[in-house]
């Protein structure tokens, strides 16, 4: 039912993470993935598993956005938000400083975390894989 929540909020907007790639073989070749030729893009807006729902975005504005697409798409199924148990995490690039977003629900201040727990891996805002290759191979 929460898939049909989330199509139905974010049926006429799409905010989210846009990602290229190439089901070629050659993913790995920057030459290629230059070139427009055979290289598809597609708009994550959200990931879903079990109880779990995280939304991507790229701007603090689309993560605010997306927050009031998800709260006006609950509330046409009957659905209540509740905020206890919501955090934010924001990535910035690398060279980028770090602002922690003002994400709100209803009037309420989300939650700004530095790590997340997502299907077992841990998420950080510092993008950095190396902490999490470091944990599993130990």
């Amino acid at each position: 039912m929460f898939s049909s929540v989330l199509i139905d909020a974010y049926r006429d907007e799409q905010p989210g993470i846009r990602i290229a790639y190439r089901t070629d073989g050659h993913l790995l070749n920057s030459r290629c993935m230059q070139a427009s030729t055979r290289v598809s893009t597609t708009t994550v807006h959200d990931l879903l598993f079990a109880d779990d729902c995280a939304l991507n975005t790229v701007t603090e504005e689309d993560m605010q956005r997306s927050m009031d697409l998800l709260d006006t798409g609950c509330a046409d199924f009957g659905l209540t938000i509740r905020t206890a148990n919501m955090v934010v995490m924001h990535q910035p690039p690398p060279s980028a400083e770090y602002n922690a977003p003002r994400i709100n629900v209803n009037g309420a201040i989300l939650k700004n975390v530095e790590t997340f727990a997502y299907l077992g891996s841990t998420l950080s805002r510092n993008t950095r894989i190396g902490d999490e290759v470091g944990k599993r191979i130990s």
